[in-house]
């Protein structure tokens, strides 16, 4: 395991997308495949530190993360663009913008909400686990299915969910 940080020079990287839409790399002009494009930091910097890892994980001889590149502005516009695409399909988390109702039963507790992609309702396990304090009143929420949803501030949420909310962060 490397304990340095390998940040890329972006002369170095090209993406590109396969025919079936996913998102592809090559690295020193060595075509690497299928690329996985993460936040570092995803609430900090949406744009900046974006670490770049094998989508392949059959590959031994490497290591998973090919490096870290600082910032989206070092990269062309059309470039950029391929990489933001696919930071969005992976960091789609909608604000919760209000809470009708939180039904706790049997360990669940199931949300009705209004988002930002519109109204939601889910089903929220485990709360010790699946609730997270980000820090400054903010919350995120993972639902059973693994979907992200984020309060920015749980002081602007209902009485019932901000109750519900203290027990478990």
């Amino acid at each position: 395991m490397k304990n340095t940080l390998n940040f890329i020079n972006a002369d170095d990287i090209f993406f590109h997308m396969s025919d079936g839409g996913l998102l592809l790399l090559s690295y020193k002009g060595e075509e690497i495949g299928r690329v996985a494009v993460v936040r570092m930091f995803p609430f900090q910097y949406e744009e900046e530190y974006i670490a770049l890892r094998y989508e392949n994980y059959s590959r031994h001889d490497k290591e998973n993360e090919i490096g870290i590149l600082r910032s989206l502005s070092q990269l062309s516009k059309p470039q950029a663009q391929l990489v933001r695409e696919e930071l969005q399909k992976r960091y789609f988390i909608p604000d919760i913008l209000s809470v009708y109702d939180v039904k706790e039963e049997f360990g669940h507790t199931t949300w009705q909400t209004d988002t930002t992609a519109g109204k939601r309702e889910f089903t929220v396990t485990d709360m010790g686990t699946n609730v997270r304090n980000l820090g400054n009143n903010r919350i995120m929420l993972t639902d059973v299915y693994g979907n992200r949803y984020y309060i920015p501030d749980i002081t602007k949420t209902d009485d019932k969910a901000q109750k519900i909310l203290e027990i478990w962060i």
